[in-house]
């Protein structure tokens, strides 16, 4: 007898081909069968009018750094989502050394939702940590290079000498070893934004051996977007290993026309045999901590040095002046484009600063009157990297056009919450998935059914090497999604982001049910992917 049987689905399957009407039938953790399913079953549910769709899997999350706190994820898996790839934009928990531990927590700032640091050092450490958690959903990691280069130069934004290289490598592979699937960059961020190519390429190679790919948040969204992009390509060649771009975006209405130089150097890449895929999430804006708008170099040696350069009259004037000039120079270099009007405050520490949550720059500056720069600056100072930013400043076209490309992976870039967590985060946490269904397939026909579910099914299963997930087959893996293609839809907005999707009835995981007529069953069925390591998946 089937343990569960999904009776007259519309089975989308994940591969992007037509969906058809089937009974789909569950045993021991797998798929048993697709088709007409006689007999009985331990669970019987009625699919019909409903479109059965493989588990979601989201390429890039940061939820490694919640998942002690939320292991049941609800914000993610009430929209689908059945796996989680943590350790992106160059940060992840690990690894940890006692010279930088301070440091690295320091600087994990509002991705920190409570962690128990101390409890472990190595990735491995990390990952059997994550084992004891009662979690709904499957978790894999990619190692990231900024924590790396923490653990063997802290701040220093100087080039790695020969020793301090062959230690990232070191940590990179000790971390492939214990079932990493790739490194991640965040270029953008200190102290990986002192890399150069060279870096980066060595710490790509790290991954080689072991099949991993590389992630990045490349070193301009902006500016310089095309020569970022030709970059992460570059590492990629050099490296012999597959790019995923992470989030890809153009940020900034005078950058908005490079996207047809992005894509354009994307596929040639690509006809030229570079793996290359994209990830995207479905909104015009972000999110990061308000301390990016600063000088790369204001950022040397961490937080707290961070700080007291502020309190110093002279360097505080000196960041001042480079933020407020916007000089061409100064943005070739990687410095934000500020734009006040559109960062809106989004999470602060407790205290103060709350009156804030949900006001741009430029309506906190008028309450205090002052210039929109010296707001930031009083900010920083006051909180340090504790202050998370919602940034406007996307195309909506460009969003479709990114969208629309064949190898674009949806992800959600985001973290699990629950509402108790307060502060005014991005909608994406909650609703990315449901969002592509609702607004970009059933209301705006942006995407087909079935081609928005393969971007999030057996797309990202391929840059995984899950061969068994991402797809409705007899023998793969019972990660499933039952939804009502009526109904489902976001709910989260800007104003009120704290808001469950609508529209999944269930919700299935390594063959258990983990969400049952959209409510959370307590059911203990995600696992830790370790790459090469298919027994535990």
């Amino acid at each position: 007898m089937p343990d569960i049987v999904f009776r007259g689905a519309n089975v989308v399957d994940g591969t992007g081909a037509a969906a058809f009407t089937a009974d789909v039938a569950v045993v021991d953790g797998r798929i048993d069968a697709v088709g007409s399913v006689t007999g009985g079953a331990a669970v019987s549910i009625d699919a019909r009018g409903m479109v059965l769709s493989p588990g979601f899997i989201d390429l890039h999350t940061h939820t490694d750094f919640a998942l002690p706190s939320y292991p049941r994820a609800a914000s993610m898996t009430l929209q689908g989502v059945t796996t989680h790839l943590t350790g992106n934009c160059g940060f992840s928990p690990f690894p940890v050394v006692e010279e930088h531990a301070d440091m690295l927590r320091e600087y994990s700032g509002f991705l920190d939702a409570g962690l128990p640091w101390g409890s472990w050092s190595s990735a491995a450490e990390y990952l059997e940590l994550l084992d004891g958690l009662p979690l709904a959903a499957n978790v894999a990691c990619l190692v990231g290079h900024g924590t790396v280069r923490m653990a063997v130069m802290g701040f220093d934004t100087g080039v790695p000498d020969p020793s301090q290289l062959k230690a990232m490598q070191a940590f990179v592979a000790e971390g492939m070893q214990a079932g990493g699937f790739g490194v991640s960059t965040g270029l953008t961020y200190a102290p990986a934004s002192a890399a150069a190519l060279e870096e980066l390429v060595a710490v790509a190679e790290a991954v080689a051996p072991y099949g991993g790919f590389y992630a990045t948040h490349i070193r301009s969204e902006a500016t310089t977007l095309l020569e970022a992009v030709a970059e992460a390509l570059d590492v990629g060649r050099r490296a012999h290993v597959p790019v995923q771009l992470s989030h890809h975006k153009i940020m900034g209405r005078d950058n908005w026309p490079k996207l047809a130089g992005s894509l354009a150097l994307i596929e040639s890449a690509r006809a030229d045999g570079l793996d290359v895929m994209l990830d995207q999430y479905p909104y015009t804006a972000g999110s990061t901590t308000l301390a990016v708008i600063l000088p790369r170099w204001a950022l040397v040696g961490g937080v707290p040095a961070m700080q007291q350069r502020l309190a110093n009259p002279e360097q505080r004037a000196e960041i001042r002046e480079v933020i407020a000039a916007q000089r061409p120079e100064d943005l070739i270099a990687g410095l934000r484009v500020f734009e006040p009007d559109f960062v809106v405050i989004a999470e602060v520490p407790e205290g103060p600063l709350a009156q804030y949550i949900g006001l741009t720059l430029t309506e906190v500056a008028e309450r205090r009157n002052q210039e929109p720069v010296d707001t930031v600056l009083d900010l920083l100072a006051a909180a340090g990297g504790d202050i998370l930013t919602v940034v406007h400043g996307q195309s909506e076209e460009n969003l479709r056009t990114i969208m629309a490309n064949e190898f674009t992976a949806i992800a959600s870039d985001g973290w699990t919450l629950s509402p108790e967590a307060g502060g005014r985060p991005h909608p994406r946490n909650y609703g990315t998935y449901s969002r592509i269904l609702g607004r970009y397939v059933r209301e705006e026909q942006v995407l087909g059914l079935e081609d928005a579910v393969r971007k999030m099914t057996s797309l990202p299963a391929s840059r995984l090497g899950l061969s068994d997930r991402g797809v409705i087959k007899a023998g793969a893996a019972a990660d499933l999604v039952l939804f009502d293609p009526a109904t489902v839809s976001d709910r989260a907005d800007f104003d009120r982001p704290h808001q469950f999707s609508t529209g999944v009835r269930t919700v299935v995981v390594n063959g258990r049910i983990v969400v049952s007529d959209g409510e959370d069953t307590g059911a203990e069925a995600g696992t830790v992917f370790r790459k090469n390591d298919r027994s535990r998946a």
